[in-house]
């Protein structure tokens, strides 16, 4: 059984050691009969590697690639490249100053690395230009030079709280990137990864408008896992957890595998499933994995929240609480293609936050419309960031939240609506009470989050033909209908329900149907009462 290649991102060092590297090559081949592309996917999604196997295969290390599908099916000559490889997670980016220093050191060092004459420090982009020029010169025409940039917008995302320092990073960034203009002639291939597409940069608006594939069928495995890889690549390390684990052979790995998809499975960046694409003709584009994930499973043989706590998105949490977005909506977001691919440092989307950062994916595209609706892409993603959210409203710490989740579930489950209340109600306690709020929506919306994690599906806001129920939820035997006042009365609340019949268009549901009003104070900050009545 080979070894995982968990924390590598180096394309040789995985090959060299005999780790296992799910090939790609048949997606890279295609991506080489190109010129200059963008391609944009969550971090730890797999563009490091991506970008070092593309340098090897450019060096023409054909060695490296015995075996694999490129060297098996194509008549590619591996011709040597020159490559210049800037990884913008790898250089300084505290300060713009910092980061023009670091970019310039790492010049003069592939410089050194090409046996060419020291270079002059002026500005990194001058820097740039000199240095292609010079390995055109000395490689000549027929193995022009090779530009990767991974990460291209790294040093902007990890100032993003910070909007004023990011668009100082953004301003370095333009005045590096645009020396690409009009360097056609020296190069032969050009490829940039991001998380986000980021306007003004100059990525995009130099070189002819570099083409994006982030959204292209082509190239959707070009990263991330699919199902039938993970079967194929990893089968054995799976066999082997079931194992360990002493489950039954073939109904432990199925097991194990219904789970691996539940986890970490469900991304989807492209716009159509059924489309004529070599091998996959007339079949759908599998969703894909997180490879980081994955890895991190088989390495542990435990599942767990990895790829989130890899990266607390802390710039997400606080734009979210900046924004005040609906977190009821995260689930139901519609979008079009120019909100999924643009991200503006001073006006951000909810659909493009999510998006671009990996915490929501497409479930589908409508052609009428030419909309994308959104949802969040796996159980990992979902847990983990409900749960940081609910920590951040109410001040709780997460491992206080994953200790009260399973009681409330059973709660409800079972009908207890005393049992219920009482421990909601010490999720609003904890909150510090320098928080002042006077909107019903805030308290609604914990509310909201708790339920969603604990999986009943709560559906808030649902459209009646005369009015709109504040939430629904359905347990396996009942179904709630929630109606939510603030400085007011329980009894009101109820009294709503029944004046506009919220409950008519659930009477043959076949469950057991609860009516429940809550009253919150923005006084003490809590449910001050609660009255529930059976429908019969």
């Amino acid at each position: 059984m080979k070894k995982l290649s968990l924390g590598i991102q180096t394309f040789e060092k995985i090959i060299e050691e005999d780790r296992v590297y799910v090939d790609k090559t048949q997606y890279i081949y295609e991506l080489i009969q190109e010129n200059c592309l963008f391609l944009a996917r969550p971090r730890r999604f797999g563009k490091s590697l991506l970008c070092s196997t593309l340098k090897n295969l450019f060096l023409g290390k054909k060695e490296l690639f015995k075996g694999l599908w490129i060297e098996k099916n194509t008549d590619y000559k591996w011709p040597i490249h020159p490559v210049i490889h800037i990884d913008m997670s790898l250089v300084a980016k505290d300060t713009p100053e910092e980061l023009t220093a670091s970019l310039m050191r790492k010049l003069s060092f592939i410089a050194e690395q090409n046996d060419l004459d020291p270079l002059a420090h002026t500005i990194p982009g001058e820097m740039l230009e000199i240095l292609i020029k010079r390995l055109y010169k000395k490689f000549g025409s027929k193995n022009r030079v090779v530009l990767i940039i991974d990460e291209y917008d790294k040093p902007i995302l990890d100032n993003i709280e910070n909007i004023d320092l990011a668009q100082k990073m953004r301003n370095t960034l333009k005045n590096f990137y645009e020396f690409f203009k009009g360097l056609d002639e020296y190069l032969r291939f050009v490829f940039v990864t991001g998380v986000t597409r980021i306007p003004k940069t100059s990525i995009f608006s130099g070189m002819n408008q570099i083409p994006d594939i982030s959204m292209d069928p082509r190239f959707a495995h070009l990263v991330g896992y699919t199902k039938e890889e993970i079967d194929f690549y990893f089968k054995e390390h799976i066999q082997e957890i079931a194992y360990i684990k002493k489950m039954p052979p073939k109904e432990g790995i199925d097991e194990l595998k219904a789970m691996l998809h539940s986890w970490y499975d469900g991304y989807r960046f492209w716009k159509d499933q059924q489309l004529l694409v070599r091998e996959l003709e007339g079949k759908d584009i599998g969703r894909l994995y997180t490879p980081f994930s994955v890895l991190n499973f088989l390495f542990n043989a435990d599942f767990s929240n990895y790829w989130f706590e890899s990266g607390t998105p802390s710039f997400l949490i606080k734009i979210l609480e900046q924004h005040e977005f609906p977190i009821e909506s995260f689930n139901n977001l519609k979008s079009d293609i120019n909100e999924l691919t643009t991200f503006d440092l001073t006006n951000i989307p909810l659909s493009t936050l999510l998006f671009q950062s990996g915490y929501a994916t497409i479930k589908k595209y409508d052609e009428a419309s030419r909309l994308f609706d959104l949802e969040l892409p796996n159980y990992e993603v979902k847990d983990s960031l409900l749960k940081s959210i609910l920590a951040v409203i109410t001040k709780h710490k997460t491992l206080t939240i994953n200790s009260r989740l399973i009681s409330l579930y059973n709660s409800l489950e079972a009908g207890n609506i005393q049992a219920f209340i009482d421990q909601i109600k010490d999720f609003y306690a904890k909150m510090p009470y320098t928080i002042t709020i006077d909107k019903e929506k805030y308290y609604q919306t914990i509310f909201f989050l708790i339920l969603q994690i604990i999986n009943l599906k709560p559906d808030a806001e649902k459209a009646t033909n005369i009015g709109r129920i504040d939430m629904i939820v359905e347990t396996g035997k009942i179904l709630y209908i929630f109606e939510f006042k603030l400085n007011r009365s329980a009894q009101e609340a109820i009294s709503q329900i029944l004046d506009m019949k919220y409950y008519e268009a659930y009477r043959d549901c076949g469950k057991k149907i609860k009516l429940l009003g809550v009253n919150f104070s923005s006084k003490i900050k809590n449910i001050t009462e609660y009255l529930v009545q059976d429908l019969v």
